[in-house]
């Protein structure tokens, strides 16, 4: 009986460590869930305009000619149409669960942003639906353009279809059946020096061709990036 008591003790203490240890890492991993969930709800949040109150500061309207010929063209409407692809693009590796493409159109810090929201979403088993995206218009109304890098702000208004849906396929939100029109204002960001990634995005392999030979991601490069989307209410 001692020596069963001898044996026994110890695991028995083992398992109790064990216990505390699994108990500890589940309330600080409920924890950060809920610190990631808050922080995620408050960028998106803060990242919405009021037009009616921010109106007397900033102008939607087009820039003019000789604005644009400081990137080298003459064409507004290739301009727009180059941007609205990316923010399209964008959006669509977004509903697609595309995070290489994510990654390669849009910079760092939004990536995270989106990634952490799309992350929460799939843990409690939803999913955001968007499909059948109309362009509405586009507005170029600033840029940037210095030695060091340019920027493109830009309000792109689209019409689409948007909802929410949970793990057994039920809409929590939006609808499935009707489209919406929403307005975003759109910064595009280009920072001479960072065109040619050295690593790969998704591995983090060092790349020397267009595609990685370690995941065979394709290497694509993108002379702006997406550094901002927020959603105009009351355009």
């Amino acid at each position: 009986m001692d020596i069963l008591w001898i044996v026994m003790f110890p695991i028995a203490y083992i398992i109790q460590i064990l216990v505390y240890i699994l108990v500890v890492y589940i309330i600080i991993k409920t924890l950060t869930s809920s610190v990631k969930r808050t922080k995620n709800k408050t960028y998106f949040k803060n990242n919405v305009i009021n037009y009616e109150e921010e109106k007397e500061k900033v102008k939607y309207t087009d820039i003019s000619m000789e604005e644009l010929s400081t990137f080298q063209t003459s064409d507004l409407d290739g301009f727009k149409d180059y941007f609205y692809n990316l923010f399209y693009d964008f959006e669509m590796a977004y509903n697609n669960l595309d995070y290489n493409t994510m990654k390669l159109l849009s910079t760092k810090q939004l990536f995270q942003n989106y990634h952490t929201g799309l992350t929460l979403d799939l843990k409690q088993g939803n999913k955001r639906i968007i499909k059948d995206i109309t362009r509405e218009k586009v507005i170029v109304f600033e840029t940037i353009s210095t030695t060091i890098k340019q920027a493109v702000s830009t309000v792109i208004t689209i019409s689409y279809i948007s909802y929410v849906e949970n793990g057994d396929g039920k809409i929590i939100s939006g609808n499935k059946d009707s489209k919406i029109t929403e307005s975003f204002e759109v910064i595009f960001r280009k920072n001479f020096g960072d065109d040619t990634p050295t690593n790969c995005p998704n591995c983090g392999a060092p790349i020397s061709s267009e595609k990685c030979e370690f995941c065979n991601t394709v290497i694509n490069n993108v002379d702006f990036r997406i550094a901002s989307i927020k959603k105009i209410i009351n355009f």
